[in-house]
């Protein structure tokens, strides 16, 4: 395993402590470990008087059940005073290292996949286009432009369109202390969790991960997290997203300044690793491999310098829905929302949102005044339809504007 005995000892007294049935069965598959393992570690803690035997009668011996004895329960009270980490055995991490060296893909979204995945949101060609090109390459991209048209919607979709699997340990160990890698709101097990070539069951095989953080990001969540309570470290969103897609939302408004998040990340991913400390001060080098993508409603060059700029080689704009474009959104939205609605009250909606939103439409508009309308609707007890009076109101609520007079005209193209 490459670990002291003293650990594993420990590990298996915290476990025992913990699982319904105490047999050695069940102590190899809490452990991940081979039985063989659990025997030898069973056999040490007898000697020590740590634990005993409480049914073996007539069965065999993994079927034998174990509890602490009161030595043992004041060891496993000293144990969890100093980790109260129970779970699989942690893996070596130049074990760890040695096996990302191998998997060198950084977890690019499939092209096909993706511009399948985008059929969904209603984008120009050369949209769709730009956002595959730039999104499969590998590279650090941005997308950018005004609220409410489909940024976060695109990197939400681009884990449809990440495939492959990986193996990654539920956590390392370095220098007496665990790093928990697995984070189950990350990371999807496949394949009923196992390993399939049976080898080490403290490796999972997972979806190559999807991370996404938004403006709640902060400084120090870009190193190691140790909690006290614990006893152990959490690793930061960009080692949990090592070979798959890590998404940073609403670039530009998190606590941590555009500079110095580029500088720690772009950096790192230039030189493949990143270098973080643990609680003790010692310094660990991860590698790191990821695609990373932005997305800001800021203008680019207003928040970041031209070294920045070149570091980030894909900005791709996110315009604005055309009429005919929100016409579209209209009609899809009407019938996903069980809205009626026709050709010409869908013309008559797409001008009054131009008009309100004085000629700055948002792909948004046409779902926010839809479920406007529906709520009216069940207001008055009347089924929802889309005409011209209730996209008025709806329009007053949302914009705090009158949309003015229409004409008949269509949406244009």
């Amino acid at each position: 395993m490459g670990l002291p005995d003293s650990f594993l000892e420990d590990l298996t007294l915290k476990t025992l402590h913990r699982i319904a049935v105490p047999t050695s069965t069940g102590l190899a598959n809490a452990m991940r470990i081979p039985p063989a393992l659990v025997r030898e570690l069973l056999d040490s803690l007898k000697r020590q008087r740590l634990i005993e035997t409480t049914v073996n009668s007539g069965r065999l011996e993994t079927e034998w059940q174990y509890r602490l004895t009161e030595l043992g329960m004041k060891e496993a009270e000293h144990a969890f005073a100093r980790s109260r980490y129970v779970g699989p055995v942690p893996v070596p991490i130049q074990e760890y290292f040695r096996r990302l060296e191998v998997d060198t893909d950084v977890g690019a979204p499939d092209p096909v996949r993706l511009a399948r995945a985008l059929q969904q949101l209603v984008l120009a060609r050369e949209t769709v286009a730009k956002v595959c090109l730039a999104l499969t390459s590998g590279r650090p991209a941005m997308l950018w432009g005004a609220p409410g048209n489909g940024k976060t919607t695109i990197l939400e979709l681009c884990s449809e369109a990440i495939h492959g699997v990986t193996l990654l340990p539920v956590c390392v160990w370095v220098s007496g202390h665990i790093i928990r890698l697995y984070d189950d709101l990350v990371h999807v097990v496949v394949d009923g969790d196992e390993n399939p070539n049976g080898v080490d069951r403290r490796w999972l095989r997972i979806r190559r991960p999807f991370v996404f953080v938004g403006g709640e990001l902060r400084h120090e969540d870009l190193d190691l997290a140790y909690d006290p309570a614990l006893g152990y470290h959490q690793a930061p969103p960009h080692v949990k997203a090592h070979g798959g897609l890590l998404a940073i939302d609403d670039f530009g408004r998190q606590q941590v300044s555009p500079h110095a998040l580029l500088n720690r990340w772009i950096a790192a991913l230039e030189r493949g690793e990143d270098t973080m400390a643990l609680v003790t001060g010692e310094r660990i080098t991860f590698p790191f491999r990821s695609t990373i993508v932005f997305s800001t409603n800021l203008e680019p060059r207003s928040m970041l310098e031209e070294a920045h700029l070149r570091r980030i080689p894909y900005k791709i704009r996110i315009p604005e829905p055309t009429p005919a474009q929100m016409a579209e959104i209209f009609r899809r939205f009407a019938d996903a929302m069980g809205v009626e609605a026709t050709p010409e009250n869908i013309d008559i909606a797409v001008q009054m949102v131009f008009r309100a939103s004085e000629n700055n439409p948002r792909s948004c508009h046409p779902r926010d005044i839809l479920q406007l309308i529906i709520e009216e609707a069940r207001f008055v007890k009347r089924p929802p339809v889309l005409e011209p009076g209730a996209v008025r109101r709806a329009c007053e609520l949302y914009f705090a504007r009158d949309p003015g007079p229409v004409t008949g005209g269509g949406t244009g193209p």
